[in-house]
């Protein structure tokens, strides 16, 4: 008889720590369901607050990108510019070598001129002298 109380505490420790195993189970269920809702609540909400912050930062980065491609423009200009101004610069030196050849020709030109109608007058004056 001994035998068959020691068999049935057995079984009943058994039942019982199935019972309990199973109402651990249970509540461990439930807790993982309420973990899912939360995690699935904080999932939904960051994602709301985080559509309007990206769509933001896509308007920025193409904003961004346009000011990037006009300074792109603008120094491409800068360079055209500058080049043409390098350009004026060697125009403007073969202008003034050309107006200082010119400035020697027209003041040579001038001194010839000048000794010309000096000599020219010296003449007149001297056969005027020995006309009278």
């Amino acid at each position: 008889m001994e035998a068959h109380t020691l068999i049935t505490a057995s079984f009943f420790i058994m039942v019982i720590a199935l019972v309990a195993g199973l109402g651990f189970l249970i509540y461990c269920i439930i807790e993982i369901r309420k973990m899912a809702v939360v995690v699935s609540d904080f999932c939904r909400e960051t994602d709301a607050k985080l559509m309007p912050l990206l769509e933001e930062t896509e308007k920025t980065l193409r904003s961004v990108r346009v000011i990037t491609d006009d300074v792109g423009v603008i120094t491409g200009n800068v360079r055209e510019v500058s080049d043409a101004v390098g350009d004026v610069a060697v125009h403007i030196r073969a202008v003034a070598y050309l107006i200082s050849d010119a400035r020697e020709q027209v003041s040579l030109r001038a001194l010839g001129i000048k000794a010309g109608v000096q000599t020219a007058l010296g003449l007149l004056l001297k056969n005027a002298g020995d006309r009278r």
